[in-house]
């Protein structure tokens, strides 16, 4: 699949290798001709136009290996192009339970470590192979030709050299998959310190992140060096075996000149086809590590891309969700995140493997409406939000946006309607403009602008030295935690979503903060249908409706009052609230000192 658009490429270049190969395949013929012939009728003319033509045959092969080596290198960086492509598309395909269960330093090692070893085999190794396997059967013939006799010794020898060959390659590509998997480890470490260097610093651990990332290196060096030996004893095994076999045919052959049933240009000639026979040998086993190194790290490649896609970007003949009110409803929904709990020996846990967060959920939030879901942490609230979005598969029961099953349309559609806002936003490391234009790529910068004023953003952009142009850094390092949420603010503005999320906004905020995000927030929810998942129970005082959830059920629904009235969890919760933004308890000084 990966040669097949460069199958020209691939022949084109597979046809100039074996043209330079055959070349070589005449060169001891020559030197037997000249033995035997030029030399011994003292020919000088023939001698001058052997010569001739062997420069130019040369000339020749000089040019087209050229014009081959350029093929292969060209051929293994598109392929290599290609191929990393391809895995960053099925990675954006891949629902989000795979990432759930997977650490990103990991995959980026399969991205990168794992396709430059598979491309340094498909430039150096594949057309390689086709030389080597016409220089060896092409002196197999031709010396064949010259002395059966001489040749049985050849046919012995062989399979010693492929046994060998066998023997050490498995070694080597069972050692190589141990490598990969060993810079992946390290991949993971680096890439978790790296964007946690604030951590790391503040808690003084620089040296213990130094010593898990060369525990984690020291495990790939150890694989590395045994599969060097390996390697190391592959090429000089199959040496011992050639030249036993030079040896052989010296001997075997100088009793056939002493016998008169060989000439010495034939001797000469046959001797050389030897070693372009036993060259073809050690080089095919070296080339077999080097395959077997590549199919070590071809086997994490190829695992990552057999990974069932998202099920719901399968069918292209799914309908698009057509531009919506922004009615939602939840009919009879449950959820089970498909977890494996272990306990300290890693043995299965005494628990089911799918541990339900949703049971049953049923409510409705009419357009324009805002619906509060609020209880105790994991009683399923953010869960609620990404099964909206169909970040997730439901297990049982559906959900409706304008009397429409979000199964049944495409993905994308449904979301392209839907904004979030969540607790801690993802800026990327570019400016604040084109963090911005995520939510509309085709935006203007007078709309980009426009977004940034009404989430009350410009007020701090137009103190930085650049304005809109400025750098966030890395996830947004460089501003504060209300800024990057203003910023979040502005790009959902952009989007004009018709429906919105807001998953704890404004539950990591100072006061300042929040009263400037806050009512960024309130411009943000104007005519659109809002969810909104807080701790902070006086920021959905205001909500149409408001939904308890414990331990994965609404166990209340009504708006503020009505639950107050109530005396239920909410109103547990909300006096607990309250009394959390007053005087510290004792529990709480014993902590402090």
């Amino acid at each position: 699949m990966l040669l097949h658009p460069y199958r020209w490429w691939l022949l084109a270049a597979g046809v100039l290798l074996v043209i330079t190969s055959s070349l070589w395949l005449f060169f001891p013929l020559v030197i037997r001709t000249l033995l035997n012939t030029i030399i011994g009728q003292h020919n000088e003319r023939l001698l001058n136009i052997v010569v001739l033509v062997m420069i130019a045959v040369f000339i020749i092969q000089a040019a087209l290996s050229a014009l081959q080596g350029y093929l292969i290198a060209s051929l293994g960086e598109r392929l290599t192009f290609d191929l990393r492509t391809m895995l960053f598309r099925h990675l954006q395909r891949l629902p989000l339970s795979f990432f759930d269960s997977r650490r990103s330093g990991e995959l980026m090692s399969r991205v990168t470590n794992d396709v430059t070893v598979l491309q340094t085999s498909l430039t150096n190794n594949i057309l390689p192979i086709v030389s080597q396997v016409v220089t060896l059967i092409g002196s197999i013939v031709i010396a064949t030709l010259i002395n059966w006799r001489i040749m049985l010794v050849i046919l012995i020898v062989g399979p010693l050299a492929g046994l060998a060959t066998s023997y050490f390659g498995r070694r080597i590509r069972l050692r190589t998959r141990g490598v990969q998997e060993g810079l992946g480890e390290a991949g993971v470490v680096l890439e978790e310190t790296l964007t946690a260097q604030r951590v790391v610093k503040a808690f003084a651990r620089e040296d213990y992140e130094q010593e898990r990332f060369t525990t984690r290196l020291r495990n790939s060096l150890r694989e590395a060096l045994r599969r060097a030996r390996a390697q190391s004893l592959l090429g000089p095994v199959n040496e011992l075996i050639g030249f036993a076999a030079f040896v052989i045919v010296l001997w075997v052959g100088g009793r056939e000149v002493l016998a008169g049933r060989l000439s010495v240009g034939d001797l000469v000639a046959f001797i050389f086809y030897l070693f372009m026979l036993v060259e073809p040998l050690i080089g095919l086993s070296n080339l077999y590590s080097q395959i077997q190194t590549a199919l070590g790290a071809s086997e994490r490649v190829f695992e990552l891309l057999d990974e069932p896609v998202d099920a719901s970007l399968l069918d292209a003949s799914t309908p698009e969700l057509p531009p919506i009110a922004g009615d939602v409803a939840f009919e009879q929904v449950s959820f089970s995140y498909p977890i494996a709990l272990s306990n300290a020996d890693n043995k299965p846990a005494d628990v089911p493997l799918d541990y339900p967060v949703l049971r049953d959920v049923t409510f409705e939030a009419l357009p324009g409406q805002v619906v509060a879901l609020v209880g105790p942490s994991g009683a399923g609230k953010t869960t609620t939000l990404n099964l909206l979005m169909r970040l997730y598969e439901i297990n049982t029961g559906t959900i409706r946006v304008d009397g429409f099953d979000i199964r049944a349309v495409q993905p994308q559609s449904l979301r392209a309607q839907i904004a979030i806002v969540p607790q801690e936003p993802t800026l990327f490391g570019d400016s604040i403009a084109e963090n911005i234009r995520y939510g509309r790529l085709e935006a203007t910068g007078e709309e980009v602008r426009a977004a940034a004023l009404a989430a009350n953003a410009m007020t701090f952009i137009e103190q930085l030295p650049e304005g809109l142009n400025t750098l966030v850094g890395e996830r947004g390092v460089k501003l504060s935690a209300g800024q990057r949420q203003r910023i979040a603010i502005a790009r959902a503005l952009l989007h004009n979503p018709r429906i919105l999320l807001l998953d704890e906004a404004t539950a990591s905020l100072d006061n300042e903060s929040e009263a400037l995000v806050q009512d960024a927030l309130n411009r943000l929810m104007q005519e659109r249908t809002t969810i909104v998942v807080a701790h902070r129970l006086t920021t959905v005082e205001r909500a149409n409706l408001i939904l308890v959830l414990n331990h994965g059920r609404i166990v209340e629904r009504g708006t503020h009052q009505e639950l107050l009235e109530l005396n239920g969890l909410y109103a547990r919760l909300y006096t607990r609230n309250f009394e959390d933004l007053g005087e510290p308890d004792e529990a709480m000084l014993d902590v402090l000192g």
